[in-house]
């Protein structure tokens, strides 16, 4: 009896999780669809120290 219910609960938790995915996969690709074109102009710049310079002062 106890794995019944045990196996149920799984089931039922699994089917949540699986509309709740989907809930976000479809608003994941809404942001990435309404993309600030200004955004994209935009460069990234990135700083990088020698690794020989003293981690502690």
């Amino acid at each position: 009896m106890k794995k019944k219910i045990f196996f149920g609960f799984a089931f039922f938790v699994g089917l949540a999780l699986m509309v709740a995915w989907q809930f976000a996969a479809a608003e994941l690709a809404d942001l990435q669809k309404n993309v600030d074109p200004n955004l994209k102009k935009h460069n990234v710049e990135v700083a990088n120290q020698d690794a020989e310079g003293a981690l502690f002062v």
